[in-house]
C-alpha cells in the first residue's frame, strides 16, 4: 500500500499545481481584459472601398506626417529636401498644417513618386 499511497499523494499534487494554473490564467485574463471590449464583426465593419479617380483614399493629417517622416527618413535621408520641398509646395511655402486636407492624395501620390532613379 506504501507506492498507491505515494501515487495517491503525486496525484494530489498533480491537481493543486492544476488548479494554482487555473487560477493563475483567471488573474491574467482579468488583468489584460476589460469588461468595455468591443469586438468588431462583419457586419459592425465599415466596408472600405477601394480609392478609384473619382473617389481617392482620404488621409488624416497623422497619415500623411508619418509618410512624409518615413520617406524623409528613408535612404539616408536621402529625400529630406524632396519632402521638405513637397511641403511648401502643397502648403504654399508654409508647413504640413497649411496644407488642405483636400490635397493630401496628391501629396502623397507624389510623394509615393520620389525613388532612388
Amino acid at each position: 500500500m506504501g507506492k498507491m499511497n505515494e501515487l495517491s499523494q503525486v496525484i494530489d499534487n498533480l491537481i493543486t499545481c492544476g488548479e494554482t494554473l487555473i487560477e493563475t490564467g483567471k488573474a491574467l485574463k482579468a488583468f489584460y481584459s476589460t469588461e468595455e471590449e468591443i469586438k468588431p464583426t462583419a457586419e459592425a465593419a465599415p466596408k472600405k472601398e477601394a480609392p478609384t479617380a473619382e473617389n481617392p483614399r482620404t488621409y488624416s493629417k497623422e497619415d500623411v506626417r508619418g509618410l512624409l517622416a518615413a520617406k524623409a527618413n528613408e535612404a539616408d535621408g536621402r529625400f529630406k529636401a524632396a519632402v521638405k520641398g513637397l511641403v511648401q509646395k502643397y502648403g504654399n511655402g508654409g508647413t504640413l498644417k497649411d496644407i488642405p486636407a483636400e490635397s493630401y492624395p496628391a501629396l502623397v501620390k507624389e510623394l509615393e513618386g520620389l525613388t532612388d532613379a
